[in-house]
């Protein structure tokens, strides 16, 4: 079993709902929270290492977790998986639902093949290696 992590930039349902939709298919891949895994706000330097060693698959719209110094070598050290979500700004809830669901069959394929550390982003028009 896969399990991905969900940033709370993006909501325990919908991390929730992914789950639900995710279920039939039977890929062996499970989508979860940080709220469920952990406790909301709990800080990136303290989730990143225990994630790490436990699944190391994570989706956020968080851009700094990349370019903060700490944190990218954090990412890097637990040999994490990280796709960003890149909605035009104002993008509202649903946007960034439609976006994900129109993606997911992609990023199952990533998860499923590739092996981490990597960086991707998930774009309104296609998913881009970082």
């Amino acid at each position: 079993m896969i399990k991905v992590l969900v940033d709370e930039n993006l909501s325990e349902y919908f991390a929730e709902g992914l789950n639900q939709l995710q279920i039939p298919l039977a890929s062996g891949i499970e989508v979860t929270s940080i709220a469920k895994e952990f406790q909301k706000g709990i800080k990136d330097e303290d989730w990143i290492p225990k994630w790490g060693k436990k699944s190391g698959i994570f989706i956020t719209q968080d851009i700094k977790i990349s370019t903060s110094k700490q944190q990218s070598i954090l990412l890097e050290k637990y040999n994490m998986g990280v796709f960003f979500v890149k909605a035009p700004k104002g993008t509202k809830y649903w946007g960034k639902v439609e976006l994900m669901i129109k993606h997911w069959p992609e990023i199952v394929k990533i998860i499923n093949t590739s092996k981490t550390p990597y960086t991707y982003f998930v774009k309104p028009k296609k998913i881009e290696r970082g």
